[in-house]
């Protein structure tokens, strides 16, 4: 199991996502309670036998009745596939350790250095509890836990929401609290510390944690009897490891851009294990727009974010809701996102320059844009309703500024990442 996507940070975000959501549409409760089932399943494939996640999510609800809900959630990833180290490709062969230190692969000439030892299921609960309070409140709370061969995730969150003007404003306020503890394969690196031979675990140390805080404010108000705005702000804080501990760099040759002598007597080239700031807060603005047509409604939405690693980014989606009749549905989807580079970011290093404080060179943190384009179609039964979503997603990376010399002028450094989602889901009372 090697470089996974950020499971711990992906949970925090799904916490804060879920505070500023808008207010739960009200249930009205039957006169016996019943749960109200939500499952999917989730395929997600990215080109060049690179990472392949099928995750299924299975969700409850049992409305009490307007106000009160219970919300649980049990979701299962498996990922597996090749996966970016941070390491350039080169005109001769490569040869790397694993993050074990027990085993060592090799890439060839030309090609962009994969990891395809990548293998992990995770498997993550959430539960929130939703209550009145007073007769224009609202609170929630909850909490979250993943676990995953080296990462144990574990949250808590709140809501407080209130009613304005006749409901037709509603403001609320948001908190999440987690701890991250990780156990990487191999141990923890050494920030910038060199790659060692297969045995010598001399660059790794043990096992390292992070915490993580976040705070949302946001209002939605209902514009007209057909639209409905919401606005909300979001700061976070993480602090602790922030380092991916399966990224590392490669040090080349400032003129001819091949990788230069590792450590003595390893028989590697040199690279380097990539070192991130230890601690990071970032701010987000997000606005979202809803409006119903006499059939059909539509949805856009615009979030702006900055952080203290240099990083900016901006998203743009838009949604529309095809009624086709009164049981089925089509929403056509288009999202567009870009990013500049974190301060940090670099593609390589090069031999006889002084190593800087920070580097990274996961394609994650580099300048990018991506584009996914899809399309989601109900259909409603006398028992349920089930979907089916099929999306494709784009990701282009400019990294190859300043570092386009030699042999790596002949290189895309980064190529451009495609991906295929398709997604089955159904809904049903118990």
């Amino acid at each position: 199991m090697q470089l996974k996507k950020p499971i711990g940070g992906s949970l925090a975000a799904a916490t804060c996502g879920l505070l500023g959501a808008l207010p739960a549409a009200p249930v009205v409760a039957q006169e016996a309670p019943r749960w109200e089932i939500d499952s999917s399943l989730l395929y997600y494939g990215e080109d060049g036998e690179r990472v392949t996640d099928v995750s299924l999510m299975v969700s409850a609800r049992r409305a009490f009745d307007e106000d009160r809900a219970l919300d649980l959630t049990l979701t299962v990833d498996s990922l597996t596939g090749a996966t970016p180290s941070g390491a350039v490709p080169a005109s001769t062969v490569q040869t790397f350790t694993t993050p074990s230190g027990k085993d060592s692969y090799t890439v060839a000439a030309g090609d962009a250095p994969l990891d395809d030892s990548f293998l992990d299921t995770r498997v993550a609960l959430s539960a929130h509890w939703r209550a009145p309070l007073g007769e224009s409140m609202r609170w929630s709370a909850g909490f979250s836990a993943s676990s995953e061969y080296d990462y144990l995730h574990l949250g808590v969150d709140g809501r407080l929401e209130r009613d304005f003007n006749l409901k037709n404003t509603t403001a609320y306020v948001g908190v999440a609290y987690s701890q991250d503890d990780m156990d990487p394969v191999g141990g923890a690196p050494i920030p910038l510390a060199p790659m060692r031979e297969v045995g010598n675990l001399s660059s790794k140390a043990g096992n390292d944690s992070k915490d993580l805080t976040d705070v949302l404010v946001g209002v939605t108000q209902v514009l007209s009897r057909r639209s409905l705005l919401e606005v909300s702000y979001s700061y976070g804080s993480s602090d602790g490891y922030l380092n991916d501990p399966y990224k590392f760099l490669s040090v080349v040759d400032p003129v001819s851009g091949a990788p230069v002598p590792g450590p003595a007597g390893s028989g590697l080239d040199l690279y380097v294990y990539e070192s991130r700031p230890d601690s990071r807060t970032k701010q987000s603005l997000f606005a979202e727009w809803r409006h119903a047509f006499d059939r059909d409604s539509m949805a856009v939405n615009f979030r702006y974010m900055t952080d203290d690693w240099g990083i900016e980014s901006a998203t743009v989606e838009a949604r529309y809701r095809w009624n086709i009749s009164d049981r089925s549905w089509l929403e056509p989807q288009l999202r567009w996102y870009t990013q500049d580079a974190a301060d940090f970011y670099r593609t390589v290093l090069f031999e006889g320059e002084a190593l800087p404080r920070h580097a990274s060179a996961d394609y994650r943190l580099a300048d990018l844009d991506a584009w996914t384009v899809g399309a989601k179609y109900g259909h409603r039964t006398d028992h349920g309703e089930f979907s089916v979503r099929l999306g494709y997603y784009r990701q282009e990376a400019d990294a190859t500024a300043g570092v386009a010399v030699g042999d790596l002028a002949g290189f895309d450094l980064v190529p451009p990442l495609t991906a295929v989602i398709v997604q089955f889901g159904y809904k049903f009372q118990l």
